[in-house]
């Protein structure tokens, strides 16, 4: 028995089958096809294969990607618990990154990427490399080396689901944003955002092209891609603590609630938004210097995940080898990485988090449009075009596959932009190209451009004849009455203003007639002809004095 996909062989049976009845062999061609699984729809959760349901994949379709690797609860099961590295769970950041991702969705009608833990650390930490992760070798309720074997079955799930989540973002927006997002209890009461950038980096302000040391720095920060291609031109140090960084925008953020609570410090008591560091708030010296950590205590995102799927150009240990030396995977690439890590005080629940939540949704929001958002860039190559000039069709500088609209009037193929000049209405018009989820609120699309087009007709005269219907439309300009006559009954006439709203219609039946125009204001207007199929014979642009 042989079968074959797409005609590569892939299993191949060279023996006998045995029945009671006979010892002959029996040979069977079957035919059928391998296709690979149904995407799952945004906003879905997919599980890894093992049915316990512990490493969690919500697909999105947001140039967003949020991982929650120490948020898990989960601590029954048959993993041994590790016995290396740190087991500090990060409480309640399990219930935080579903918070955020259902105001996203609020925001947006559209889902982030988000990939969860639902294991406790001690089970399984993925933010490490692997022998840490699962305690390869080390763990002391281990017969041997090979019953971590399902705990690395998890620790691949975790990687492959945010590859999966990258390959897609890649493919629909060419770019986009990895956040890890991780809580810690120190002392001074700010988030700590990682790019992979050293203290002593911030500290001795080496952000800048005036350091010698600077591209070495950029190309080993988790956000090099941005560094290159933000919408800006900013360099690292604007990015990491300019007044359009992650910190400043979380300083910036409108809620009030959590400094409500006289948690902040530093003069921020009462105000809004949260601490963030590195940023540019510089509340005094000492811990309520944000700009850079200082003598805090400070996660600078030089861990795994931010480091494997940010966009550092170093290379990773993949895991495939547990206990020795795996392949290099280099990172690079288009999806930047970034950590956060926040603090304990915006993630109780029932009181700080919901509201930060919100906030932190918003505030990524924010980061991709000022610095990402040029997915529906297009332009045409002029404003105007006549109803004889050839159907334009815009350049997308943009991502593809996205929609194109306009006003009424105006015939356009909504899935290339080309415009159909000859049928469209004299008028001017709005062009909106749309990419990404819909919602009530953003009905086509969250991501969108619009540029304006004129449409005009150069054959207007005082007596307009059009030859193939010996069509005659006179006056023009006119002040009260507009007539026509034609070699074949004209059925009806519709009256449009420049932003195609009809506003008049009239039925004929005839080849002549008269069109009542006085109680129209002064301006242009459009007037459409329609034979008795109600196929458009003539549009002319009239001017009513």
């Amino acid at each position: 028995m042989s079968i074959t996909v797409d005609g590569v062989s892939v299993l191949n049976f060279d023996g006998s089958f045995s029945t009671s009845g006979t010892n002959v062999e029996i040979t069977e061609t079957l035919n059928f096809a391998v296709e690979d699984p149904i995407p799952l729809a945004p906003g879905v959760s997919e599980f890894d294969g093992s049915g316990n349901n512990y490493i969690e994949y919500i697909h999105g379709n947001l140039p967003i990607i949020i991982s929650a690797p120490h948020g898990g609860t989960i601590t029954s099961g048959s993993l041994p618990n590790r016995t290396c590295g740190t087991d500090e769970p990060d409480d309640n950041t399990g219930i935080l990154i579903r918070a955020i991702q259902d105001e996203i969705f609020a925001q947006t009608g559209g889902y982030a990427h988000v990939i969860i833990n639902n294991l406790n650390r001690i089970k399984l930490d993925p933010n490490r490399e692997v022998d840490e992760s699962t305690c390869y070798g080390t763990n002391t309720n281990n017969t041997d080396e090979t019953d971590t074997t399902e705990a690395l079955y998890y620790w691949n799930a975790w990687h492959k689901f945010i590859d999966d989540a990258s390959t897609v973002v890649e493919a629909n927006y060419e770019k986009g944003l990895y956040i890890d997002l991780h809580g810690q209890s120190h002392t001074t009461p700010r988030i700590e955002i990682g790019y992979r950038v050293s203290r002593n980096d911030l500290l001795n302000n080496n952000l800048t092209s005036a350091n010698s040391n600077y591209n070495n720095i950029v190309s080993g920060s988790s956000i090099n891609n941005l560094v290159s291609n933000n919408l800006g031109g900013l360099d690292l140090e604007e990015l990491v603590r300019g007044p359009n960084s992650l910190g400043a925008l979380f300083h910036n953020a409108p809620g009030t609630y959590y400094a409500s609570q006289n948690y902040p410090n530093c003069s921020r008591n009462g105000t809004n938004g949260y601490r963030a560091t590195p940023s540019n708030f510089n509340g005094g010296a000492g811990e309520c210097n944000d700009t850079a950590p200082n003598n805090s205590n400070y996660f600078s995102g030089f861990y795994y995940n931010n480091e494997r799927h940010g966009s550092a150009n170093i290379t990773v240990d993949d895991g495939s080898n547990p206990g020795g030396t795996g392949s290099n995977i280099t990172s690079s690439g288009n999806i930047d990485g970034i950590m956060t890590e926040v603090n304990r005080r915006v993630r109780d629940v029932g009181s700080t988090l919901e509201p930060f939540a919100i906030d932190y949704a918003n505030v990524v929001l924010n980061y991709i449009d000022i610095h990402y958002n040029d997915f529906t860039i297009f332009n045409y190559g002029a404003a105007t075009y006549d109803i004889t000039d050839t159907d334009p069709s815009p350049t997308i500088d943009g991502v593809s596959n996205g929609i194109f609209t306009s006003t009424i009037g105006l015939t356009i193929d909504t899935n290339t932009g080309e415009i159909d000049a000859s049928n469209s209405l004299v008028g001017a018009y709005t062009i909106t190209y749309s990419f990404g989820p819909t919602s009530t609120t953003y009905p086509n699309g969250y991501y969108s451009t619009t540029r304006n087009v004129e449409i005009t007709d150069n054959t207007l005269s005082t007596e307009t004849i059009e030859r193939e219907y010996l069509l005659f439309v006179y006056p023009n300009p006119t002040e009260d009455y507009i007539y026509f006559k034609a070699s074949k009954k004209i059925s009806e006439v519709l009256i449009y203003n420049t932003i195609g709203q009809i506003i008049g219609k009239h039925i004929f039946n005839k080849t002549i007639g008269k069109i009542d125009v006085s109680s129209l204001h002064t301006g242009l207007y459009i007037v459409q002809f329609l034979d008795d199929n109600k196929s458009k014979v003539l549009t002319k642009q009239i001017v009513k004095k």
